[in-house]
């Protein structure tokens, strides 16, 4: 094994485990615990293959994915064979938890290099942002966007007063502003979940596009689990395509009252009726999250996140507003059955949806593609979807 591959998975200042990396292959092998295994990421445990197989799985999700637009730019201006290589250009260092990569011997702190609390030229940022994939031959790779994950076009930008914040644009250039219907959607959820189950979307516009804005969701002494990673696999295979499919939805539920993951349980209630109301196309199982205290071990779920492709936004929008009949059917079959008036909706207060449609009238005026026509038709979508859910919350059982 070529010793000049090999890595250490840390842990803040501590050192967790050892490991290889083969970049032809993009294979991760692991080598040996070190002193603090204790501190690893949530389950990778077990045997030594088992070790082996999640520590790979851990790395490769923090990866810029192939489907990530300007992919293929980003690797030939990088000099990277793929978006694995890219992730070791710096130390593996992120927003979403703390652990980083280091070789043996190095001497580095965290306090030193994390991003949580020192800048980065966010030269590669700014490059992402407006398209300008040439530019990245010459900046610094020792940035959190290697190992940022998701699709749409996103950078990492510190603010000298509000710290780092992620600007993400979307998917596509030809679909409306995701950023709206991401906004949107974020103010929509504050109202239906607690201030704290919500991460908060601003609008700016960078580099000369609308772009949604958030803080880092974690704390200095929180890590930021995936259900994937979290919830047993059986789980995720049930809830995988519940959207087509409202057994396999209940099931899930099911699955999580009785596994006693109740707060997860209320939260996926909540957010099912959210789908309903906004109509929102990308908020699948790898977008939901928990987080674990460091200190204390203690869980609990993570704020919602990622809302792109929400009220009619993202790359499916001219088609899905193209044709009003079609979309209404389609909302019809796909997000009305799926709620059902046997779920607890003690949470759910209709008052604090007054005069919703005006935000809704507000936000995506701002965009060329959002002609008067097209927003009157997103209103009226959200009407009968509220009017559902309120017949649906006035059929429940008294709790």
């Amino acid at each position: 094994m070529n010793r000049k591959n090999t890595y250490i998975l840390m842990c803040k200042n501590d050192e967790v485990l050892s490991f290889h990396v083969d970049f032809r292959k993009s294979k991760v092998t692991f080598i040996e615990k070190l002193e603090h295994f204790d501190k690893a990421p949530h389950g990778i445990n077990g045997t030594d293959k088992e070790i082996n197989d999640r520590l790979s799985r851990f790395i490769h999700t923090r990866t810029i994915p192939a489907e990530r637009r300007g992919y293929k730019e980003i690797l030939k201006a990088t000099h990277c064979r793929n978006g694995f290589s890219l992730s070791f250009k710096g130390h593996g260092l992120s927003l979403s938890n703390h652990y980083w990569y280091k070789k043996p011997g190095e001497n580095l702190r965290y306090e030193d290099i994390n991003f949580f609390v020192n800048t980065w030229d966010d030269s590669f940022a700014r490059a992402i942002l407006r398209g300008d994939y040439e530019a990245l031959s010459c900046v610094d790779l020792n940035v959190p966007d290697i190992v940022t994950a998701g699709w749409g076009v996103k950078g990492w930008i510190y603010d000298e007063k509000k710290g780092p914040r992620l600007y993400k644009m979307g998917i596509h250039d030809e679909s409306p502003d995701e950023a709206l219907g991401e906004v949107l959607a974020s103010r929509l959820a504050q109202r239906l979940f607690k201030k704290e189950e919500v991460l908060q979307y601003d609008l700016e516009k960078i580099e000369g596009k609308y772009a949604s804005v958030s803080l880092p969701m974690i704390s200095v002494d929180e890590e930021l689990i995936p259900l994937t990673h979290y919830l047993p696999f059986e789980m995720y295979q049930v809830y995988h395509g519940y959207t087509m499919d409202k057994k396999a939805f209940m099931r899930f539920l099911d699955m999580l009252k009785d596994g006693g993951y109740s707060d997860l349980y209320t939260f996926f209630v909540k957010l099912n009726c959210l789908k309903s109301l906004c109509f929102v196309s990308d908020l699948h199982f790898g977008n939901i999250s928990v987080l674990k205290n460091m200190k204390t071990g203690d869980i609990r779920v993570a704020p919602l996140y990622d809302l792109g492709g929400s009220f009619g936004s993202g790359s499916t929008a001219k088609k899905f507003l193209a044709n009003p009949d079609k979309s209404t059917l389609l909302l019809a079959y796909f997000i009305y059955t799926n709620l059902d008036p046997e779920w607890d909706y003690s949470w759910y207060d209709k008052d604090r949806l007054i005069g919703f449609e005006d935000e809704i009238r507000r936000v995506l005026s701002k965009s060329d593609f959002y002609k008067p026509d097209i927003i009157d038709f997103v209103v009226e979508l959200y009407r009968q979807q509220k009017s559902s859910l309120d017949e649906m919350a006035s059929r429940s059982p008294k709790r």
